[in-house]
């Protein structure tokens, strides 16, 4: 599944908090954002807020969203 920064931002993430994650595993914050990442990989990265993003985009795929 993949997680897009519109994602992150209805969450109400910024910009330089999301910057945090990147770059690793060759993955740049502007690939994310023109491209997005998987779930799997923003739980890879141990941040509770990448987790939360992850369950979040994984939750409105199964229709959970509140």
């Amino acid at each position: 599944m993949i997680a897009r920064h519109e994602d992150a931002k209805a969450l109400g993430y910024c910009n330089k908090g999301l910057r945090r994650w990147f770059p690793r595993d060759g993955i740049t914050f502007d690939e994310f954002r023109a491209h997005g990442v998987s779930t799997e990989w923003l739980r890879a990265s141990g941040d509770a807020m990448a987790i939360r993003l992850a369950e979040a985009v994984e939750a409105r795929a199964r229709g959970d969203e509140p």
